[in-house]
């Protein structure tokens, strides 16, 4: 590994806000980090420093930002691409999905214009004139190629397609909100950069789309920065991560599962250190409390002693994170079924988004709704909603039942105003869901803001900020059925699992539409799956219908994969072939082991089930360091068995490929 660049000294503020205090770190070939930390503490803000988009504050000692140069001493090895969370289009910009990747290499863009108006120019003309237009096009195609831009295009394409987007000459700005999200991926994956910066790459995607993209970055050897609240992601990819913590950078070496381990010790070791200050805080304050004439002479030194423990306290007190205090409370309903749908269609235009939809949800449940992006969740919601209606069939609702819906696009909020002005309308107190009045700055601090950003403008609030706002805002109402649509985008990691943490313990129903596979695991109990017009029920939660999920990710990869082969070939049999004239049979032996590989596999498979059935029933927020020496025990079995199950999987299909 070889270092790619050093930042020493960041200091930053806006107005009197400050992000950053003498912060440092390194980025070397190879790392693959994680960027975590809460909302507004700076992660954008390292992103923009990384590119150049953003320059650190005047400091003493001055910022060093020292970028390795290649072995000539005349070119940097150091260079970035920053794939944001929103596809950047500029007002009066016409691309296709095609040509899009021209707008972050406009020199490569310049010369393939030029070369496209040759071409055309080449078709109307003859003789000498044609030949020296051929002469233009020859050279033009050289630069293109000594730019790179013939393997960037390439590349650039079967990245698109590999997330199946199929026509190219679709206008940029008629995709989907996830299909705009995998053209951003397949630029990611495509730049030659030597890092690259990922913002919330997960956003908007559905589970296929995540699995694909995360079986991409592990292939990957590029050195990278994650920005995502997807823990499972976090915990698969990375081997570095960078905490953002109290206006300093902590680099911590290994993955993200490792890095929740650090930290259980850490707090196990603030605790013991805490006990002994305490102690020794009783024990001084006995002291300092005698009359003079039982101390005697006070001693100086063991005075300041008692002031420097007394502030030591406060200090710790005072920087231990706060818990983020969710008020999701249920009505005292007592009916069962909250909502029934009976041989629901519903159809847009010429299209039928679905059709004999039967289902219901009843108090207790906590639904996990999931299918690829554009097959119909947020009409399903929208039907439940009242806020559209079936084409046929019906929606039968409890008498007076109250949803509250946390949609992905979340409510307009007053930029122009505040937070005490948002959540208290004019009141000191907030009255909370249950009939308790809190006052608005103790609500408002709950939810891990600082009593000073109370009157803060909510237009120099971050995204993920403003998210826990409005969360703030909308658990401020009871409901007897709670809709959440993508409730993790834009939280950091710290709130999400509170949320998580606080959906799970809730007594009332749920209806969680999200993509993020942790979540779902941790909080459903139920899964309806929209696919092919009909919706799947998996009565076991997320654990059930993963392994369908994963059948049908797996299905899909090998037909794309099959069908790739045969473009490449121009064959239209089996991709598996051999020598015509050198045909190949099975040995006695191998056929003895193709027998018996079925039942390993089947045995593997059922121990990788009981292995991630245990793995589930962990949690992070309370494990002692018994159960965490036991959860990294069954981590390590567990990828032991996938890489054998893999192995065992390629076996038996080398072996099936010689017997057919």
């Amino acid at each position: 590994m070889s270092l790619l660049c050093t930042l020493k000294n960041i200091h930053l503020t806006f107005a009197s806000k400050k992000i950053f205090d003498g912060a440092n770190f390194n980025i070397s070939t190879g790392d693959r980090i994680g960027l975590i930390g809460l909302n507004g503490k700076g992660k954008t803000s390292l992103l923009k420093i990384l590119t150049d988009n953003l320059r650190p504050d005047h400091s003493t000692p001055p910022f060093q930002f020292d970028k390795t140069k290649s072995s000539d001493n005349q070119n940097e090895n150091f260079s970035t691409f920053l794939v944001p969370q929103e596809l950047p289009l500029d007002e009066g910009e016409n691309y296709t999905v095609k040509n899009y990747i021209f707008r972050f290499y406009p020199k490569l863009q310049l010369i393939h214009q030029e070369l496209e108006v040759i071409n055309r120019s080449i078709e109307q003309s003859s003789g000498l004139q044609q030949e020296t237009l051929v002469n233009q096009q020859i050279k033009l195609m050289e630069q293109i190629e000594q730019q790179g831009g013939w393997d960037l295009l390439s590349s650039y394409e079967s990245y698109l397609k590999y997330f199946g987007l199929q026509d190219l000459n679709t206008e940029i700005e008629a995709l989907s909100g996830g299909e705009q999200k995998k053209v951003l991926l397949s630029l990611g994956l495509t730049a030659p950069a030597s890092i690259i910066l990922w913002d919330e790459p997960t956003n908007h995607l559905d589970l296929e789309a995540i699995l694909r993209f995360e079986e991409m970055l592990n292939s990957s050897d590029k050195a990278f920065v994650l920005v995502t609240h997807d823990r499972h992601l976090l915990g698969k990819v990375t081997n570095k991560i960078f905490h953002i913590n109290k206006e300093l950078i902590n680099t911590f070496s290994g993955s993200y599962l490792d890095f929740l381990h650090f930290l259980a010790e850490e707090e196990q070791s603030l605790v013991a250190h805490m006990n002994k200050l305490e102690n020794s805080m009783r024990r001084e304050t006995a002291w300092m409390r005698q009359g003079i004439k039982a101390r005697g002479t006070r001693s100086k030194k063991r005075v300041e002693g008692y002031n420097n423990l007394r502030d030591k306290i406060k200090a710790i007190k005072e920087n231990a994170q706060r818990q983020l205090g969710l008020n999701i409370v249920a009505s005292q309903r007592k009916t069962k079924i909250l909502a029934q749908l009976v041989d629901v269609a519903f159809s847009f235009e010429d299209r039928q988004l679905f059709s004999n939809i039967n289902l219901s949800t009843q108090k207790g449940d906590k639904i996990g709704l999931l299918g690829a992006n554009g097959v119909g969740k947020t009409t399903l919601i929208n039907l439940i909603t009242k806020k559209l209606s079936p084409s046929t069939g019906s929606i039968k609702m409890a008498e007076g039942i109250t949803i509250q819906h946390f949609t992905q696009k979340r409510e307009a909020i007053d930029p122009n105003k505040t937070p005490a002005e948002i959540l208290g309308n004019g009141s000191d107190f907030v009255t909370l869901p249950d009939g308790r009045r809190q006052h608005i700055s103790a609500y408002f601090e709950s939810y891990l803001f600082s009593k000073a950003e109370l009157n803060r403008p909510i237009s120099t609030f971050s995204g993920g900020e403003k998210n826990r706002l409005q969360m703030a805002l909308n658990f401020l109402r009871p409901a007897d059925l709670w809709i959440f649509d993508e409730p993790t985008n834009d939280l950091d990691l710290a709130t999400l699992q509170i949320l998580e943490n606080n959906l799970t313990k809730f007594e009332g129903s749920l209806i969680l539409v999200s993509h993020d596979r942790s979540f779902l695991a941790n909080v459903t109990n139920k899964i309806w799956l929209l696919r092919d017009k009909k919706i799947e029920l998996f009565t076991g939660g997320y654990e059930q219908a993963e392994e369908y999920l994963d059948a049908l990710t797996l299905e899909d990869i090998i037909q794309h994969d099959e069908e790739e082969g045969q473009e490449q070939t121009g064959e239209k049999n089996s991709p598996l072939q051999t020598d015509a004239l050198t045909p190949l049979k099975l040995s006695g032996k191998q056929k003895a082991r193709l027998n018996a590989l079925p039942t390993l596999i089947k045995q593997a498979e059922s121990d990788l089930t009981n292995i991630n059935s245990e793995i589930d029933l962990f949690d992070f927020l309370s494990m002692n360091q018994q159960k965490q020496k036991e959860f990294f025990q069954l981590e390590q079995k567990r990828n032991e068995l996938e890489e054998m199950l893999l192995s065992l999987y390629e076996e038996q299909e080398e072996l099936l490929a010689i017997a057919n």
